[in-house]
C-alpha cells in the first residue's frame, strides 16, 4: 500500500533540523520545496510494488526480456507469439525438472497448452508375452506423439502457395520438444483432431 503525497512531504519535514527557519507550516516556501519531492518518492514506492510482481515469471510483464535471455529463450523462433505464450514458455522452463520419460514429455506440453499423447515401442525380449508385436529394430529409439487438438498442421498439395509448410503452432512444439530430446532418439509426431 503506497503513501499519499502528503504523508511523503511529512516525512520530507520531519527530517529537516529543529529551528526557528525551519518552521513546518504548509503556507511556507520549505514546505511547499519538500512537497514538490514528495511525488517523486511516491512515484518510486510505487515502482518497488511493481518490481515485486517482476520478480516471479509467473507475473512478469516488464521484465520479461530478461527473463528470457536468463533462460535462454526463445528456443525456437515462432512468429506471432503473445505475452501469455512467451511467459507460459518462461514459467515452463524456469520450473523444468529434469527427465524425459514418457509422461514428462506430455507434462512438458501441457505447460506449454498441448493436448499430447506419448508412445513408447518397447523392443521384444523372452520375458514379454507371445503376443507383444515384433517391432523392427529402427523403432526402437523412436516415440510416437499424438497430438491433440491441432488439425491441418502440415500443408498438402491441395493447399495455396501463400499457405505455411508448417503451422506455427505445431512448429513450436516441434521445436521445443526437439530441443530437449535425448541423443538418439527420435520423434514421430501424429496431428490428430481431438474429440
Amino acid at each position: 500500500m503506497g503513501h499519499s503525497v502528503e504523508q511523503w512531504t511529512n516525512v520530507i519535514m520531519a527530517n529537516m533540523p529543529r529551528g526557528i527557519i525551519w518552521s513546518r507550516e504548509h503556507t511556507l516556501k520549505l514546505y511547499q520545496y519538500a512537497a514538490g519531492y514528495a511525488p517523486r518518492l511516491k512515484a518510486a514506492e510505487e515502482s518497488a510494488d511493481n518490481i515485486l510482481l517482476e520478480m516471479r515469471p509467473e507475473t512478469t510483464v516488464q521484465m520479461l526480456p530478461e527473463w528470457e535471455w536468463y533462460l535462454g529463450l526463445p528456443e525456437c523462433n515462432v512468429e506471432k507469439q503473445t505475452l501469455e505464450t512467451r511467459r507460459d514458455a518462461v514459467v515452463e522452463k524456469f520450473h523444468r525438472k529434469g527427465g524425459l520419460q514418457a509422461w514428462n514429455i506430455e507434462k512438458l506440453a501441457a505447460d506449454l497448452g498441448f493436448d499430447i499423447e506419448v508412445q513408447e515401442i518397447f523392443p521384444h525380449h523372452c520375458l514379454r508375452g507371445c503376443t507383444y508385436p515384433l517391432y523392427e529394430e529402427k523403432y526402437r529409439h523412436l516415440l510416437t506423439i499424438n497430438v491433440k487438438g491441432i488439425t491441418q498442421s502440415y500443408a498438402t498439395c491441395l493447399d495455396d502457395c501463400l499457405t505455411p509448410l508448417v503451422s506455427q503452432t505445431a512448429a513450436a512444439l516441434e521445436c521445443t520438444l526437439n530441443k530437449i530430446k535425448m541423443g538418439g532418439k527420435y520423434y514421430d509426431f501424429i496431428y490428430e483432431e481431438s474429440v
